[in-house]
């Protein structure tokens, strides 16, 4: 009787023999290089693709690139790479759109055998932009691909690729293949996630295509306020007290033109509110006058006063309540704020003219001659007016010719002993100003 091996010793000793002379693929047991004489194909031609590879023979590398890459496509990340710069190439020397099949095909096997969805999509959209010169189609290719990437992982999309799809955007509106309205969600949804990121982490890279994007955006024309404000008034309403979106609305609305919208207006009110400043308080009462909500403006010109330390500012500031209260027929109001800014300014032209004005236009005694002395002190400062800034010359010189046809006659002054020019006089009341007496001129 012959004696047997048993069966388990059997099977190993075949498994040295057999699977060496079948082989099996990577592509079909998950490996990076396959087993058996499968393998050592493989390996065989990877050397091969990337001799040719190297010497830029890619008519010969893609000989055997081709069998590599569909017996074992795990084999390397390089193998994917490699046959897409290769493909790019015919593309570019041919126009051929096969090629670019041939990218995207490569891409999906990136993706399935090397996950890294986001990462290869936008590397994929940013390689079809990279050889669509002027071909719109390539474009738009490129532009689905780059959302897709953006729209899979937003916070870890490459700031490259938030830029590209900025810029493809862009190209694609100018031809009239996208609406602005399309921009406009593009530019805030990018713009949305660099500031979520940047305020995590600042990169400078996510600082960079910020700026790039919000310079692309403006370029592009589409930041019309009928495309604006229904877009942002939402996300105001949503975020009443996120700064930078805040500030980004302000600055686009500004850009097109849209600062009397409500939508503006409630921006800046709310910016302040977090971010209180001068400047913004100052911006604030100048939409209010515009408005003719003159309570808040004026409300807004004093918190611009308290909170600036510039002097010339602070000047300005109290030269813009005293304008307001002068349009508003408040005299001795527009005098006293005009006052405060030549207090924190005494070279402040604009503040003596309006000092003048008010005394010009007020009547604030019973008797008609101390009405007229009140011209003296007009004239004074408009002339103060003058000597401060020349530039109001012509303006001054005007009020200065009306209001002397309104000094007091020679005679009317006789009958209160006053008879002789050039002498001090103080007006009293409220005006109480030291001037000069000066006769109306009859000629």
């Amino acid at each position: 009787m012959k004696a047997r091996l048993p069966k388990a010793i059997i099977v190993i000793f075949l498994s040295f023999f057999v699977i060496p002379l079948f082989g099996q693929k990577g592509i079909e047991d998950g490996s990076k290089y396959g087993h058996g004489e499968d393998s050592v194909n493989c390996r065989r031609n990877l050397s091969l693709y990337k001799t040719y590879y190297d010497q830029q023979n890619y008519e010969m590398a893609l000989c055997f690139w081709r069998k590599a890459f569909f017996e074992c496509p795990r084999s390397s990340s390089n193998l994917h790479l490699h046959g897409i710069n290769m493909f790019k190439h015919l593309y570019n020397q041919t126009k051929e759109r096969a090629f670019i099949d041939t990218i995207e095909m490569i891409y999906d096997a990136r993706i399935k055998y090397f996950n890294r969805k986001a990462y290869y999509l936008g590397r994929k959209g940013m390689d079809i932009f990279d050889v669509a010169g002027d071909n719109l189609d390539m474009v738009k290719l490129a532009y689905a691909t780059l959302g897709d990437a953006v729209e899979t992982d937003p916070r870890k999309a490459d700031p490259t690729v938030l830029t590209v799809f900025m810029g493809t955007t862009q190209m694609l509106f100018e031809n009239n293949m996208i609406g602005n309205e399309e921009v406009i969600n593009n530019y805030g949804m990018l713009m949305d996630i660099l500031d979520e990121r940047i305020a995590s982490v600042n990169r400078p890279p996510d600082v960079n295509a910020r700026k790039t994007i919000d310079m692309i955006f403006k370029a592009s024309g589409a930041g019309t306020c009928e495309g604006l404000i229904p877009i942002f008034a939402q996300r105001v309403a949503d975020n009443p007290k996120n700064p930078a979106l805040l500030g980004k609305v302000l600055e686009l609305l500004k850009d097109a033109g849209c600062t009397d919208s409500d939508l503006y207006y409630t921006a800046a009110e709310n910016l302040y509110q977090i971010e209180k400043t001068a400047e913004s308080a100052y911006h604030l009462a100048e939409m209010n006058y515009d408005k003719m909500n003159f309570d808040r403006a004026e409300k807004y010109y004093l918190e611009a006063v308290d909170l600036e330390e510039n002097k010339k500012m602070i000047s300005t500031y109290y030269v813009k309540l005293a304008t307001l209260r002068l349009n508003s027929e408040d005299y001795r109001a527009a005098r006293d704020y005009a006052k405060k800014a030549i207090e924190a300014n005494p070279d402040n032209g604009t503040a003596y003219m309006i000092v003048g004005n008010a005394y010009s236009s007020v009547k604030p005694f019973d008797d008609e001659l101390k009405n007229q002395m009140v011209y003296w002190v007009a004239a004074d400062y408009f002339r103060k007016a003058m000597e401060k800034d020349p530039s109001l010359a012509e303006r001054v010189n005007e009020y200065i010719n009306t209001v002397s046809k309104l000094f007091p006659k020679k005679e009317d002054l006789f009958f209160i002993s006053i008879i002789e020019e050039g002498v001090s006089y103080t007006v009293g009341g409220w005006i109480n100003e030291q001037t000069t007496v000066r006769f109306r001129d009859e000629n």
